[in-house]
């Protein structure tokens, strides 16, 4: 598995987990995945802080895998394509920490922007 990380760039060759790639994978991924939920929930601030709450209490060493499946989930709900790199970054404990958190720093910032600007 360590060669596919290495050959998909989310790890470095002296094995560290390459924040670069991390942020490039998360940051094309929360875009796509803010939009469908603030389409699909009308831009209703109950429900995206709802959703925000469970991103963020969820983050944790014990329940990130449940997290990175319902996010994963989610995604096939919306009928947002999944992308392989996420996959692979979720079979590296560090990695998947890390994705986390760029992951729900992205999705805040985006909807909050949608909230800010008004975008109904």
């Amino acid at each position: 598995m360590k060669d596919l990380l290495i050959e998909n760039g989310i790890l470095l060759p002296n094995g560290e987990i390459c924040k670069n790639k991390i942020n490039l994978v998360s940051g094309a991924m929360t875009q796509p995945f803010a939009e469908m939920v603030w389409g699909s929930t009308g831009g209703d601030k109950e429900t995206l802080n709802r959703l925000t709450d469970i991103l963020v209490t969820m983050n944790t060493d014990t329940d990130r895998d449940k997290l990175f499946k319902l996010i994963q989930m989610l995604y096939g709900l919306m009928g947002v394509k999944f992308p392989d790199e996420a996959f692979y970054i979720s079979r590296h404990k560090e990695a998947l920490k890390y994705f986390i958190f760029s992951f729900i720093a992205d999705f805040g910032e985006i909807i909050q922007e949608y909230i800010s600007n008004g975008n109904r």
